[in-house]
Formats: structure tokens, C-alpha cells, sequence
């Protein structure tokens, strides 16, 4: 299982996909916003309205292209998603000019209002879920494989977005919010329903007892999207069936963890089976998240691990992209290690994570943590390329090699980085530490 269909490879899509001959100009930064970390313009790039279903709504164009960053569709999938829009809402959202903002006021409306349209709304089992991508010239693709309506990375963060902007709207536009609440309601029915019964069982993969009641038997990377959306919602609406699968997929992604101190993978939570990607990996953040809301000490331990132990050993590595082990007898090794392509939201998760650990101990040392881990968009790489650039917003769309860089800049890059530095900023330690640490960087 894989799920990276936007991630690698955008220097393959074909010129003859541009959905515009031409871009947009990219709209300058105010003198207020020249002093901050994050800058919009580029994503303000990206950003369209078009009419869905008969309704004004925002999107993110997936792709952008060097040298000109023309927006550019992919043929099979589409020309903007859920997956991009919903973390766009995020983004949004915690903006500290949001009460003020007219403009991010009303994109935070419109993208929101693409997320609801593309709830599926069939009598089948996959009524509730969400379709992901939507074509260029307006059609949902309820068809392809990364966009079908289904329990998937899209529906997951359809719900994480919903339910985190839902307290916005119910202050400012109650009848809206109402509709957010309805949407998420028959989300969270299928995921009840798909996943509350899911027997706590394991099958051995590689030597390793790996779960089976997770996203896809294993997926401890969507678990963690999941956890994340229905906490938000266990604490809007208080309701047992949701606490009982929340309490289900922690406990799934804690029995991911393997390693330790001295052991491989360094008290990694694998992602799948044994795997580990770092695109995704928000389980340490999503474990920190909930089981501080919940009390659950042993999901904070396990969080905390990854973060001390694994972190640590990945900044060592110069960072890497996944790799696999294997068990034999109390033995643990790697099969298979990859350096690349290193991506913003394989770094981001870990930034936040990181922030997460310091809000709750107060340690300054995960201050020091994050911002080495954030230095990686500014230069502290491979590659020694800045990946995330404040003077325009634009973030490139990965790490290729020691020395290659892959320099479009779409929406996942542009985002996830936008993310990881609008937290960061709140933190001027961690701004320190991420802007001096280059010179950390083994030689």
C-alpha cells in the first residue's frame, strides 16, 4: 500500500495536461506579513473558484510546474483533491489574522464548501465517505482508485477538516456549521460501522505480530488521520462507540512501535506491515494529541519514544524516505533502507510532533528538536537546497538525491510546508534553532 499518488514523480506529467496556457500573477506579501515565516502567495497561486454541483467552491490545484508553475491535471486522477483542500482548511483556519482576514475568510468558506460537496451521497455502503479528486472541467472522479468514495486517506482527512473548523463556523455562521456536523455524523456512522466490531487480531509479517483492525489491517499512518478527526468529534459530541474505536486504532498504532535505545528501528511506529514511509506518519502527533485528552499514559509513552529515540536517529541518517525490517527470534534488522524522495509531509509530521511534545513537558530540548527538523525545509538537507522559500511561498515538491531537486511546487509541498511553519512561528526557540542549524548538517 502506497497512497503517494501525488508525490514523486510530477516532473512525468505531460505539458499537454496544462489547465491554463498561463499562470496567475502571484500576489505580493503585505508589509505586516514580510515578517513572518509563512507566506500565502503561493498558495493564493494555486487557489481557484469554480461552480461544483451548482455551488461556488475554492480549490488547490494539485500540480505546479517549473519554471513557470503553470497549473497542470493528471489525466487518470484529476486537478485538485479532498486530501489537498482539507489540509488547505487547516491551514487557513489557524491563521492569526483569520478574524480580520476578508479574503482567507472567504476562501476558508469556499474550500470548505468543495469538501461537502464531494461527500458522497449514494445508498450504498460508500454513501458517507468522500470522493477525492475532481476533474478539470468539473466532474468528480467517483471511478479511479485514489478517488473513489471508500474508507481512505481522503475520507479521513474529510473528517479531521470538518471537525476541526466546525467550532469556527457554529460562532459565526451556525447554519453552515450545522451542515459540517451533519456531514461528519454520516462519516463517523460508516466508521462505526466498518470499524468499531474489528477483531483485535495479528497475522506475523516478517517475524513481527502486526495488527489487523487498522486502515487496510495495518495502517497505522491513516489510524492516526482517523484518530485525529474523531477526537475532534468524541469532544463536540460525546458519544462511547467513538471513544471505543478511537481507543481501538491507539492501541493498533502502539503495538507498531518496534525498537528501541540500542535496537532498530529506534522506537519507530511502522506504517504498514513492516514498513515505514515518512510521508504520513502523524501517529507519534496523533497519539501525543489524544491520549493527553483521553489519559492514556502508555500512548504518551510510546509517542514520546518515537520522538526521543527514532527522531533523533533520522536527523543522524541525513533523514530518510522508508525502509523495512525483519524479526528473527529477538533480533531486529533493516531489510531495506531509502534515502529518497524526501518530501515536506514526510518533515511536517515530525515538526509538529516535536512542538506537541514541548507544549506538553515544557522541555526545551523539543524545542531545540523541532527546529532542527524544520531546518530541513531551509537547507538542512541532502541536497543543501531550501525547500520552502518565505519570500515567495513556494515550497519544492522534493529531494531527488544528494545533489537533485525536484522543483515544482504543488499543492501537498506548498501546504504541508505552509503547516509546519505556521506552527513553528509561534515558537521564535524553535525559529532560532531551524534558521542556525545548517551548519549541524553532517559534512
Amino acid at each position: 500500500m502506497t497512497n503517494c499518488y501525488r508525490l514523486h514523480w510530477l516532473c512525468l506529467v505531460q505539458l499537454s495536461l496544462l489547465l491554463i496556457s498561463c499562470h496567475k500573477p502571484r500576489p505580493t506579501q503585505s508589509a505586516q506579513d514580510r515578517t513572518r515565516l509563512v507566506n500565502t502567495a503561493h498558495l493564493d497561486h494555486l487557489y481557484q473558484v469554480v461552480q461544483l454541483n451548482g455551488v461556488a467552491v475554492g480549490l488547490i490545484n494539485i500540480y505546479s510546474e517549473y519554471p513557470d508553475y503553470t497549473w497542470v491535471a493528471d489525466d487518470d486522477e484529476g486537478a485538485a483533491c479532498v486530501d489537498d483542500v482539507a489540509r488547505a482548511v487547516l491551514f487557513l483556519l489557524h491563521e492569526p489574522d483569520l478574524k480580520v482576514n476578508a479574503g482567507k475568510q472567504d476562501k476558508l468558506h469556499k474550500l470548505t464548501e468543495f469538501v461537502l460537496q464531494m461527500q458522497a451521497n449514494t445508498p450504498d455502503a460508500g454513501g458517507g465517505y468522500f470522493y477525492n479528486f475532481i476533474f478539470g472541467n468539473r466532474v468528480i472522479n467517483k471511478t479511479g482508485s485514489t478517488s473513489i468514495n471508500q474508507p481512505n486517506w481522503w475520507s479521513w482527512r474529510a473528517l479531521w477538516c470538518l471537525t476541526e473548523v466546525y467550532p469556527y463556523y457554529k460562532t459565526v455562521d451556525p447554519a453552515f456549521a450545522l451542515r459540517l456536523q451533519t456531514a461528519s455524523q454520516r462519516l463517523v456512522a460508516n466508521i462505526i460501522r466498518d470499524f468499531g466490531s474489528k477483531p483485535q487480531a495479528y497475522n506475523q509479517v516478517a517475524g513481527l505480530n502486526i495488527p489487523t483492525w487498522l486502515p487496510y489491517g495495518s495502517g497505522s499512518d491513516q489510524a492516526a488521520i482517523m484518530i485525529l478527526g474523531l477526537l475532534n468529534y468524541y469532544q463536540q459530541t460525546p458519544d462511547p462507540q467513538v471513544l471505543n474505536v478511537m481507543t481501538k486504532l491507539g492501541d493498533g498504532i502502539v503495538q507498531m512501535q518496534q525498537g528501541g535505545t540500542r535496537q532498530v528501528p529506534y522506537g519507530a511506529i511502522l506504517s504498514f506491515e513492516n514498513n515505514w514511509h515518512a510521508y504520513g506518519s502523524d501517529q507519534a502527533y496523533a497519539l501525543l494529541r489524544a491520549g493527553k485528552a483521553l489519559n492514556r499514559p502508555n500512548w504518551l509513552a510510546v509517542a514520546r519514544r518515537e520522538v526521543d529515540q527514532f527522531y533523533p536517529y533520522l536527523l543522524k541518517e541525513g533523514f530518510l524516505e522508508s525502509f523495512t525490517i525483519d524479526k528473527k527470534g529477538q533480533d531486529l534488522s533493516f531489510i531495506k533502507k531509502s534515502r529518497f524522495s524526501q518530501i515536506a509531509y514526510g518533515v511536517r509530521p515530525m515538526v509538529w510532533a516535536a512542538l506537541e511534545l514541548y507544549d506538553q513537558t515544557q522541555n526545551a530540548r523539543y524545542l531545540k528538536l523541532a527546529g532542527q527538523l524544520a531546518s530541513w525545509f531551509l537547507g538542512s538537507n541532502p541536497a543543501k537546497a531550501l525547500m520552502y522559500d518565505k519570500t515567495t511561498g513556494m515550497a519544492f515538491d522534493g529531494i531527488r538525491s544528494d545533489s537533485t531537486i525536484n522543483k515544482n511546487s504543488g499543492a501537498e509541498s506548498t501546504i504541508e510546508s505552509l503547516l509546519a511553519f505556521q506552527r513553528l512561528e509561534q515558537y521564535p526557540a524553535a525559529v532560532t534553532q531551524a534558521t542556525n542549524s545548517r551548519s549541524l548538517w553532517p559534512k
